[in-house]
């Protein structure tokens, strides 16, 4: 059997919704067109790489269960304009071409060159698919109609920039998971006859828009804040912690939101890389060096919050479930190379 009919059948008996337009158009993309790495992770239901920066950026194709469910809630149309931010290589806007027909267009921003050029590539037959790169997510790039029928946003954003807010016509949404890095809501943002009114379509997990923030690095010390805030909370829902570590938890939160919300997180040092002291000197090393004694004892703990599990409802049965390798490091190590941000998306 075709792989991609066997993955569309798992997901239908998975309760995954496909209706027979969407089957047409993921039987008439081929995954393999745009990426050239081995294509089993998709059709076993896992997001497919198709573009390594040197620096460790990973982009990848979004897992199938999750496009589906992206696209179902897109509730696409023939004749619609739709907007991508966030190229996914390309796939994705090529499903959604496939489902406005001829008579549509498909717009797709991204912010780095490597990615625009990859999915040019790739998409040079679609004559209804522009795709164009995004200098500032703040600022609407040139050449962007006034009047947009759907917006998908494929990265994690705190907020979808105003502008692209006020293009959606009338009647017309955007869905976006919108968060902090570790966890996001899949948001879907209507306009109401002017008035942009959120459904929750439930908490999700993606990687950034641009691949430059996949790239291995540390958290600023406000994102570090709410990621160390949201493990607090469940750790004072689950587990029994002693209430000086929940209040040291607090105190480590409100003196690292002290700290300027711009400020760059240090460099990360590489194995034999010596470490210069602006590094050494840097706020944020030296509040996480104040509380290494009591916070290196609760790590573990918050290692297996932070630890994001993928669910794969279209896999095979016989599937081969990824073990994920005890690296054995320490607080400090984790904190020099752990929080890359490179997390796939994910549907609990």
């Amino acid at each position: 059997m075709d792989p991609m009919l066997a993955l569309i059948e798992r997901l239908r008996n998975a309760s995954v919704d496909i209706d027979e337009r969407l089957e047409a158009a993921m039987m008439e993309v081929d995954v393999r067109n745009f990426s050239d790495l081995d294509p089993t992770p998709f059709f076993h239901d896992r997001p497919l790489v198709f573009l390594e920066t040197p620096t460790g950026g990973v982009k990848t194709i979004s897992a199938p269960h999750m496009i589906a469910s992206l696209l179902l809630n897109l509730e696409l149309e023939t004749g619609q304009t739709v907007l991508l931010l966030g190229s996914k290589g390309g796939y994705m806007g090529a499903i959604i071409a496939e489902l406005v027909g001829p008579e549509g267009e498909v717009i797709i921003l991204d912010p780095s060159s490597e990615v625009v050029e990859y999915a040019l590539e790739r998409l040079h037959s679609y004559s209804n698919v522009r795709v164009l790169k995004l200098d500032d997510i703040a600022i609407a790039p040139t050449g962007i109609p006034g009047q947009l029928s759907r917006v998908l946003i494929t990265g994690s954003l705190r907020q979808p920039p105003e502008w692209l807010t006020n293009c959606l016509e009338d009647g017309g949404f955007l869905i976006a998971p919108l968060g902090n890095s570790m966890h996001q809501t899949l948001i879907k943002r209507e306009n109401q006859g002017g008035e942009m009114l959120d459904t929750d379509l439930g908490n999700v997990v993606f990687g950034p828009v641009d691949i430059a923030e996949s790239e291995p690095s540390l958290p600023g010390p406000h994102e570090l804040a709410d990621m160390l805030e949201e493990a607090g909370l469940v750790i004072r829902d689950n587990f029994a912690l002693e209430h000086l570590h929940i209040s040291r938890l607090d105190n480590l939160v409100a003196n690292l939101r002290q700290l300027p919300e711009d400020l760059k997180p240090p460099k990360i040092t590489h194995p034999g890389e010596d470490d210069d002291k602006e590094s050494r000197d840097h706020p944020l090393l030296k509040i996480l060096e104040d509380e290494g004694e009591w916070l290196s004892g609760l790590w573990p703990l918050m290692a297996m919050l932070f630890d994001v599990r993928m669910t794969h409802p279209g896999a095979p049965d016989d599937d081969e479930p990824q073990v994920e390798e005890d690296t054995g490091r320490d607080f400090r190590g984790d904190f020099r190379g752990d929080f890359s941000g490179e997390h796939e998306d994910f549907i609990p």
